[in-house]
């Protein structure tokens, strides 16, 4: 495990954020979608709602079994950062998941949404992505 520099857990819990999650399935076929409600809960865990991302949620078990990496990429103007992770926990109630209750409430409120869980990703590399002489550059 390694931590997540404060800049770029910044850019996570930054709602104007554009989130990205890429996944693996069974057969390595790669899933990517956007996820607003990835957000930095620390320096070493990421964590998203999940709401209606099945395929995800299955790759990410999958991941569980399989050691396999999946990908949170984030990108705010010229900044972009991507987190190798690793699917550490799927919750389904606690103090996190309320935290996300909370967080998620207006949307939840305006929609037929449900929060089904929440997935704790811890993260392995971090690279920045940004399109500058650091672009590529290991950052953890």
């Amino acid at each position: 495990m390694v931590k997540i520099p404060e800049d770029v857990a910044d850019v996570f819990n930054d709602d104007k954020t554009i989130k990205v999650l890429a996944t693996l399935d069974e057969t390595d076929v790669p899933h990517c979608v956007p996820i607003g409600s990835l957000y930095a809960l620390s320096q070493e865990i990421i964590a998203f709602g999940v709401f209606m991302t099945e395929k995800t949620h299955s790759n990410l078990l999958h991941s569980q079994q399989t050691g396999k990496l999946a990908s949170a990429t984030v990108v705010s103007g010229l900044k972009s950062y991507q987190v190798k992770v690793w699917p550490k926990k799927y919750l389904t109630s606690g103090p996190i998941y309320e935290e996300f209750k909370k967080r998620l409430g207006a949307l939840l409120a305006v929609s037929d949404l449900t929060l089904r869980g929440v997935w704790l990703l811890e993260p392995v590399e971090v690279y920045d992505q940004s399109p500058d002489q650091r672009a590529g550059q290991k950052l953890g």
